[in-house]
This record gives C-alpha cells, structure tokens and sequence, in this order.
C-alpha cells in the first residue's frame, strides 16, 4: 500500500464536517439550544435545566439572538468554497494554503460544538484540524500549489530579466531579425555582430582535486539570474532551477535545469517534460506563447554539460516557424509520430492531446513521456540506419510547444559557410526555423547556402519510416 497523503485524507473529512457545519446551523436557527447548558446548571421541578448564570453569554449568542450558528454556517460555506473551489478562488494563495485551512477548522469546531445541533460537525472538524496540521508537519503541499508553482515562477521571469540586465549580472546582447522564405517556412535569421565580443561561458570544472562538479548551474546562484525552483511532489523536493540566460539574445530567455548534477547527454526524463510544459501553459494562460527547446549530446550545439532546457518566447502566436509546418501536417493517427514530408532532413515530430494542459498529473506526466519515448525510438533508428554515423552515444535537437513535441536526430554541430569559411553552429533553435549569425557576411553567406542545405548537413538525411519501424519492432 502507498503512504497516506494527509491534506488529501484532510480535505475529505473537512467536506464531510462542512456539510454537517452548515446544514446543523441551519436547523440551530429553528431549535435552539445551549449544548453545555448542564455545566454547572440547575435542576429545578417545575422549570427543568436551567442554565448556570456564567453561560448567559452563551445563551444569548445561541437562543436569543443566534450569532453563533450564523458565524458557524459563513465558515462552514467558506470551506466548502475552498475546499471546492469556484472560479475566483481556485489557484489562489487562499486555495493553496494548508493553514488558512487550520484556522478556519479551528474556529468551526469551536462554534459548532457549543450548540446541540452542532456536536458532529465539531469532531469531525477536529478530525480534519489534526490531519491538516499533521500534512503540515510534514512539509505536504496542496496539489492545487504545485500545479500553481510554473505560474509563479513564469510571472517573475520578465521583472527578473529587467532587474538583472540592470545590475548587468545579465548580457543582453542587440539584434535584428531577417526574414527569409524557404522550405514553405519563414525563416527567421538573427544577426547580432555584438556576439563577436561574446565573453567566453563558464564551462564545468572537472580538474579539481575532489570529485564533484562545479558549474554555472550548481549553487551558489547568482541572486539576480536566479528565478525559483519547481518541486517533485512525490519527494516533496526542489527537482529544478530556473534562472535566466546569462548571455540572452531574445527579451525573457530563461532556463530549467536539474538542481542536482545530470549530463546534458541524457534523454529527457518524465519529470523534466512535466516541468517544461507546465511552464508554456503557464505563459499561455496570461496570453504569451513561449517554446522550449533541449540540446543533447555532443553534435547538438550544446554549450553546457549540465542538463537544462531552454525556454524563450515565439515570434508569433503560432509558436516558431517549424511549428507552423507541424501544424499544417495533416495525420491519420494524432497520437502517433509524423514527419514533416517536405524538409530535406530526418524530423520526427508528434501531436500532443488538445486537451492535455487539463489532464491530472499522472496522466498529463504518462502522456508526455510516452510521446517522447516514441520520438526518441525514430531518432536511434534513424542514427542505426545512418552508415557513415559515427560511433557515440546520438545527439538530437527536441522542440517543445503547446501541441508538438519535435525531435531531430543530428550529424555535425557546426556548418562551414563556403563564401566565407567561418563555421556556423546550430543547434534547436535553427531546426525551430530561428538560425543565429554574428556578421552580415555571415547573414548572406546563410542565404546563398540555403538554410535547407544547412539543416540537412547538420542533421541526418531521412530514412524511409517502415524501415525505423522494423528496427524499433525488432528491438535492434
């Protein structure tokens, strides 16, 4: 059996007791009665029990004017609206906080079982108090709390990129965008001739005489580039970071690494996907489209070796220019994995449930891994099929939006520009159709190539589906 989750168990007997609350106030209004009248009363024939005169204020509180059933029966509706949360309330700091709950439990066993009706509501109140306060102890959080923390989180990236360009922790480096037509897609070539000037990043430390890794992504984080951390709720731990790009290109470009050490060569886990779309729903919901794009293994323009995903915002409310053609794809089957049919190069891509920002976490965290597992099985088969592939664990590029989870097996990183003979690195962001240049020789040099043959030199020529297929069927 697993372990009780208590603020689950909580909030069933704290609906149980609010229904009682409310439905024994309403008939204390009709009969009124003192419960603890016997307390220090007297039995007087004719006249029966009669209340001691220390319980006055009671009585009229209860049976001449009845403040307190009415009081009980606002807690008791307050509740109930928490713990089923209308539209107002639902994601709130109200709705997601555990002692907001307590104190309002304590307040309505207290009143309830002052008058006779209210004797189960009380207990039962109490019940819920100490399972709350037990949840509490433990360190549980609502669950309406961590499916909240990606919006909290979202909202304080822009104010934080700001503050940190000013105090210049941040480089926020210029540029303009260039537009170029081809492959059915509108391109988007950046030319930022301030990247030139780029400091070199900090790469991780492995020389040192102890064992453990030192990088930019392991405490102590810079304060201003430092955004939040977004829990595990099975282990109720921190599971990742978010911070800012120290050396951003596009406004608001951040990142989600794993707090502890992971390799940038390992396959995105269910939990990493989980994290990333809960963080472009959350961008969706205040009207902004975002995109995430993960660079894994040593031909994939990585440029740091501890795990992270990279989030930035779209140039358009569609998503970035691949996933203009994504959607454009027309499939038979939405749940299975489709390619792009006219891009030169081997892309896998799969559509994600229209529905799927709403799924519970299980399923929402099933769903996710399940389409990246398939994308992933297509990648090692295309790298199989590949001859002249190199012997090394296979890099790939993945791009995540709101509906498509895109993966691009990869040959080389880099793409040596004929006219000029500079070496243009691309990573994620050039199959999501958003390649990056440092110079206007550059800039044209990309056009006279084609940004096809750049993507198809990079990336790996395309292997006949029903071939992958048998090499994922056979289990190679």
């Amino acid at each position: 059996m697993g372990n009780l989750v208590w603020h689950q168990y909580a909030r069933l007997v704290s609906i149980t007791a609010s229904v009682y609350c409310v439905w024994s106030s309403f008939w204390a209004l009709i009969f009124r009665k003192f419960f603890w009248d016997f307390v220090g009363g007297t039995m007087r024939d004719p006249g029966g029990l009669q209340p001691s005169p220390g319980a006055a204020v009671f009585v009229t509180m209860i049976v001449k004017i009845p403040v307190i059933p009415i009081f009980a029966m606002l807690i008791g509706f307050g509740l109930l609206t928490i713990e089923f949360p209308l539209s107002f309330v639902k994601g709130t700091a109200i709705h997601r906080s555990i002692v907001i709950r307590m104190v309002l439990l304590f307040f309505q066993a207290f009143l309830t079982l002052l008058y006779y009706q209210g004797t189960n509501a009380g207990i039962y109140s109490l019940v819920a108090l100490f399972c709350y306060t037990r949840a509490q102890m433990l360190g549980e959080s609502m669950a309406e709390a961590k499916e909240n923390r990606a919006s909290d989180i979202f909202a304080k990236v822009s104010p934080q990129f700001e503050q940190a360009r000013v105090s210049q922790d941040l480089l926020f480096f210029p540029s303009t965008v260039h537009e170029h037509e081809e492959l059915g897609a509108k391109f988007e070539i950046r030319l930022c001739p301030a990247l030139q000037k780029k400091p070199a990043s900090p790469q991780l430390d492995l020389s040192a005489a102890d064992s453990t890794p030192r990088d930019p992504f392991m405490p102590p984080y810079v304060p201003n580039l430092y955004v939040g951390e977004l829990s595990d709720d099975d282990e109720h731990t921190d599971s990742h970071v978010v911070m800012l790009n120290k050396f951003s290109v596009v406004q608001n470009h951040f990142l989600l690494i794993t707090k502890d050490y992971k390799p940038q060569t390992s396959p995105l886990l269910p939990l990493d996907l989980v994290r990333c779309y809960e963080l472009i729903v959350a961008a969706h919901k205040v009207g902004q489209t975002y995109f995430a794009f993960y660079n894994c293994g040593d031909l994939s323009g990585a440029s740091q070796p501890h795990k992270h995903l990279q989030l930035i915002p779209a140039p358009s409310s569609a998503g970035p220019p691949i996933e203009l053609l994504a959607k454009a794809t027309y499939v038979d089957k939405p749940d299975k994995p489709f390619s792009i049919s006219h891009l030169p190069y081997s892309n896998h891509v799969i559509r994600l449930p229209n529905d799927l920002h709403n799924l519970p976490r299980d399923d929402l965290e099933e769903a996710l891994a399940n389409s990246f597992i398939a994308l992933l099985d297509l990648g090692i088969a295309t790298v199989r099929h590949t001859p002249d592939y190199a012997a090394q664990r296979p890099s790939y590029n993945v791009i995540i939006t709101r509906d498509h989870i895109h993966l691009i097996p990869r040959g080389q990183e880099k793409f040596k520009l004929s006219a000029t003979g500079e070496n243009v690195s691309v990573n994620a962001l050039g199959y999501a159709g958003m390649l990056l240049v440092k110079s206007e020789e550059e800039l044209e040099a990309v056009k006279a190539e084609s940004v096809a043959k750049i993507l198809l030199e990079t990336g790996l020529p395309i292997i006949d589906n029903s071939r992958l297929c048998s090499t994922i069927e056979a289990g190679e």
